[in-house]
């Protein structure tokens, strides 16, 4: 079933922090070149490293902490804040990035494993050569020799899929890992001090589960676009994912915040959420239920909890309509990077 979950929320699937290169980082005492491609020249920082101070939500004398978490990070990176593990300890509840669940009974996933097989094909049957422009053909088939090598069954996915394996296997042999590894970290924390764990979830049943996969199989979307712009990142933007990884590793927020984000995903999502199976499946507003599912236990936390912690992804936090901005928005103090300073804009 996590297959099929990730279809109806791609935010999630692919929620891969990308970036195209203008500044370089601050060199860090800590190198290895382990991972590097000959087309990567940046070098991804490894070994232990704090990553970014905590931003901090007051209502009245009640805190929420905020990690601003990132995704890729160096595969050999370890990540140890002693300032979010004690804020982890002291605190009463720890909140993770909040997700979407779809309720499927028990025996009814065992019965939709047949109807996984295939999820990825084109329901046209055409491969990537037939459905592609023949320039970003040419430029995958270079990058898919380079980090996939000969498989020829993808060359039948659908091109979002595609592209999205092509992005895995590119970030893990430039050294990064494809692994969650600071929200992994988080919740090791918060079991090793005995801190409350919750995943602020929007839960909607899917009634005929088969029948929702089979329509999703046989469902085209647009997603050249998102084929296209994943191509065109790894054609040029694998320098800049280090350079953000190694800002955000030092704690260096100005860094981070200076480097443009080129964020193929969004691509992605809106290709799906444009599809006839968003539509009539009833999924188009997951997003934007996802998310007042998380205000909802953020603003309870705030009011019962004397000290929580909570995850959000830094790239949202670094936004001008971010998570950030909207709690400020709603009435709560905020101190941290780019909010320091209480005078209204």
């Amino acid at each position: 079933m996590r297959c099929f979950l990730l279809m109806l929320s791609l935010a999630v699937c692919l929620s891969i922090e990308l970036a195209s290169a203008t500044t370089e980082a601050a060199p860090a005492p800590s190198t290895d070149t382990t991972g590097a491609t000959d087309a990567v020249d940046e070098i991804l920082i490894v070994g232990e490293q704090p990553g970014p101070t905590l931003w901090k939500v007051y209502k009245g004398d009640h805190l929420l902490w905020v990690l601003g978490t990132f995704y890729p990070l160096p595969n050999k990176l370890q990540w140890r804040s002693q300032q979010a593990e004690d804020a982890i300890a002291n605190s009463q509840e720890v909140f993770l990035q909040p997700s979407a669940h779809a309720k499927v009974g028990f025996f009814s996933q065992l019965t939709l494993l047949p109807s996984l097989i295939g999820i990825k094909k084109s329901p046209d049957g055409m491969s990537l050569e037939e459905k592609v422009p023949a320039d970003v053909y040419s430029r995958w088939l270079v990058l898919k020799e380079k980090y996939i090598g000969k498989d020829k069954a993808i060359e039948k996915y659908r091109p979002i899929f595609a592209g999205h394996e092509l992005m895995e296997q590119a970030q893990k042999k430039a050294g990064f890992d494809n692994e969650d590894i600071v929200t992994k970290r988080v919740q090791e924390l918060a079991k090793k001090h005995k801190v409350k764990i919750t995943v602020p979830t929007y839960e909607f049943t899917v009634d005929k589960p088969r029948q929702t996969l089979k329509h999703f199989k046989q469902t085209e979307m647009d997603d050249l676009s998102c084929f296209t712009k994943m191509v065109d990142h790894l054609s040029t933007d694998l320098d800049t994912m280090k350079l953000r990884a190694n800002a955000w590793a030092t704690g260096d927020l100005n860094a981070l915040a200076s480097l443009p984000i080129t964020d193929p995903s969004s691509e992605c999502f809106d290709a799906f959420m444009k599809s006839s199976f968003a539509e009539e499946e009833g999924v188009k507003d997951l997003p934007a239920k996802v998310e007042a599912e998380w205000f909802a236990k953020i603003d309870e936390a705030l009011t019962n909890n004397a000290v929580s912690f909570a995850v959000i992804g830094t790239a949202e936090m670094l936004k001008k309509e971010s998570v950030i901005a909207k709690l400020k928005a709603k009435g709560y103090r905020i101190e941290g990077f780019g909010f320091d300073n209480t005078k209204e804009e």
